[in-house]
């Protein structure tokens, strides 16, 4: 069997628990090391809040997102499957696995975007990188092609908002990063698009086992006497 037939629904949807996993944590280690900066050796800096013309980072929702993913994640049909045995008579509505990630990554969209917002925006904040990552991401976990496309636009608009709010004197200096950026992003979706694997609605699901009828078992006949 190939390693492209072998794979299920089930299977990407435990590969975006990893993902998800990895990428929440480096957004908070990213946090933890922006907070630890001294602009100027006068204190700490933190998210959300601006003292003296500083960002500063004080409160992030990064752990709710991370306990949002994880719980969309894990009501998908797929993983639902495999820890709903253990409690017994507790049903719950179920999700699609695609529909999972995709709940994933809009809100990661959204926590990237206020990470931007809240710490320099598009012009310098060290959580750019993220928000271009994501739409590849998306191509790695198989999503369908409008999904990361979508996804890919959505970034991009979220790069030039956020880009748009800086002072009026940089918006010249940054428009051939902000071009290189975009096209850049698009050019990896377009790569992406013509070598994109089988979407996760496309995978073949696993068969149910067939149940094997129980045989009646056969009466033992009584030896009979020789004549």
């Amino acid at each position: 069997m190939q390693p492209e037939q072998s794979i299920q629904p089930l299977n990407v949807a435990a590969a975006t628990l990893l993902v998800q996993l990895l990428l929440i944590t480096l957004l908070a280690i990213t946090s933890s090391l922006y907070r630890g900066i001294k602009p100027g050796g006068a204190g700490t800096r933190f998210l959300g809040e601006s003292i003296h013309g500083q960002v500063e980072l004080r409160r992030s929702p990064t752990l709710f997102v991370a306990l949002a993913s994880f719980a969309a994640l894990l009501i998908s049909d797929e993983l639902y499957s495999i820890w709903s045995p253990i409690f017994q008579g507790v049903g719950i509505n179920t999700i699609s696995a695609s529909s999972a990630i995709v709940t994933v990554f809009v809100i990661d969209l959204l926590l990237i975007a206020y990470l931007i917002a809240t710490t320099g925006g598009s012009q310098s904040s060290p959580f750019l990188p993220a928000l271009f990552t994501v739409p590849a991401l998306g191509i790695f976990l198989r999503l369908p092609p409008s999904m990361f496309i979508s996804f890919a636009i959505l970034a991009a608009l979220i790069y030039v908002v956020l880009l748009a709010q800086q002072p009026e004197q940089s918006h010249a200096s940054q428009f051939p990063s902000a071009f290189m950026a975009i096209s850049c992003l698009f050019l990896s979706m377009f790569t992406g698009y013509i070598t994109r694997p089988v979407p996760i609605n496309e995978l073949p699901r696993p068969k149910p086992l067939a149940s094997v009828p129980a045989q009646a078992p056969i009466a033992s006949q009584p030896d009979t006497p020789p004549r």
